[in-house]
């Protein structure tokens, strides 16, 4: 049994020993040639590669002008976006500003260059001058309105729109003489921003740059009454997202509204993420991105038929505070959007049942004249048959039946 047991033994250390070398021998495995690549497309990939890096390491460049009403807090919105602990002063004509960021591990330096219009409307013209070619691809519009003192606000924000839209198209219609395709791009942009399948999407004036109404001092607009507030928040709401514009609140005194500025500014000039909250209450600061609004949103209109002939009495008795000619303007918008916004609301009722009418229509038009067109055919039909049965008149015939 020792012996056996011992032969057994050798016979397992050898049988481990011939695995173990044919372990330890190299396999040649035959290369796959789909995982080979030629030098071209070695190269190919290094420059796209060094292309990626190159452009994430790029310098960012951009403009923001704030323009707005006279004394809404624009210097302070700005020094607070700076992170400048200084007292701001009165801005004189038009001045200039820039802030930096360092970003990545390469440290990449991006710079956002600041232009801020004093004076509110007066001094809209030298907006001429830091507007241009070179910069339009990468300019934003902040509008700054005093909420505490909404009989201004109309009188400054429509003139500044205007101005803005003009200056824009100006530059951009310069652009497309030349060919360039910047006009396009922005243009494309601003539609991606509002949203394709927006359903306000061919009532609104998109703008190829963006535009932020920013109302100011929202901690004095809390003091009004509920109706003024509520009609202050609807006109506001109507001029920003008939003309493509993001509507936010701010208060330099309250901490959370304060931030509101700085990461608008941030979002514009830094390219950082978006406010991704949305406030539509009028009890509460409004925060509303470009295409988040609708029409049918700002004014909820009842399913039921409405007499137009009440409405200026109806808008009148809502409004009716002590401070009414303070507020005429903002009745007089108020009550234009509302018209506005239930005509709009009309032919969202009634378009699929106008559709379902032409498509009838256009049923009976075709079984109209397929009928006439069958009718046609059976006459003619019918004609054939006539001439086949009756006696068929010719001059041959006649010769024929005069030899007779």
């Amino acid at each position: 049994m020792s012996a056996g047991g011992t032969e057994s033994l050798e016979d397992i250390t050898v049988a481990s020993k011939n695995q173990h070398n044919s372990d330890s021998t190299p396999h040649t495995t035959q290369p796959n040639p789909k995982s080979r690549k030629d030098l071209w497309t070695l190269i190919k990939e290094s420059k796209d590669h060094d292309k990626k890096n190159s452009e994430g390491n790029a310098t960012l460049e951009t403009t923001i002008y704030v323009v707005g009403s006279k004394g809404s807090g624009k210097s302070s919105m700005i020094l607070g976006f700076l992170d400048r602990d200084e007292t701001p002063s009165p801005s004189v004509a038009l001045e200039y500003t820039f802030g930096r960021r360092t970003r990545g591990v390469n440290s990449t330096k991006d710079v956002v260059h600041i232009w801020e219009l004093a004076g509110g409307i007066y001094l809209s013209d030298l907006l001429e001058i830091p507007i241009t070619e070179s910069n339009i691809h990468v300019s934003t519009f902040l509008i700054v309105l005093d909420l505490s003192n909404p009989s201004t606000i109309l009188d400054t924000l429509e003139p500044l729109l205007d101005k803005i839209k003009t200056k824009v198209n100006k530059v951009l219609d310069g652009l497309e003489q030349r060919g360039s395709k910047r006009p396009k791009v922005l243009r494309n942009a601003a539609t991606k921003r509002y949203g394709v399948d927006h359903p306000d999407i061919d009532l609104v004036t998109l703008s190829p740059v963006p535009i932020t109404i920013i109302g100011s001092k929202y901690d004095e607009m809390q003091s009004m009454e509920s109706e003024m507030r509520k009609m202050l928040c609807k006109m506001l709401r109507y001029m920003a997202h008939i003309n493509g514009a993001s509507l936010i609140f701010v208060s330099q005194k309250d901490d959370t509204l304060a931030s509101r500025s700085r990461h608008m500014m941030s979002y514009h000039g830094f390219k950082s993420n978006a406010p991704k909250s949305m406030v539509m209450d009028h009890n509460k600061p409004i925060l509303i991105m470009a295409g988040q609004d609708t029409f049918c949103g700002i004014v909820q209109v009842v399913q039921d038929r409405i007499d137009l002939s009440k409405f200026p009495e109806h808008a009148i008795d809502v409004v009716r505070v002590q401070k009414e000619q303070v507020l005429e303007s903002i009745v007089i918008i108020h009550y234009c959007f509302y018209l506005v916004v239930l005509i709009h609301h009309w032919v969202c009722c009634y378009s699929e049942e106008l559709e379902r009418l032409r498509r009838a229509n256009d049923r009976k038009m075709k079984d109209k004249d397929t009928l006439g067109d069958m009718a046609s055919l059976t006459l003619a039909g019918s004609g054939k048959e006539q001439k086949k049965k009756g006696k068929s008149y010719s001059r041959a015939n006649a010769s024929l039946m005069s030899v007779a």
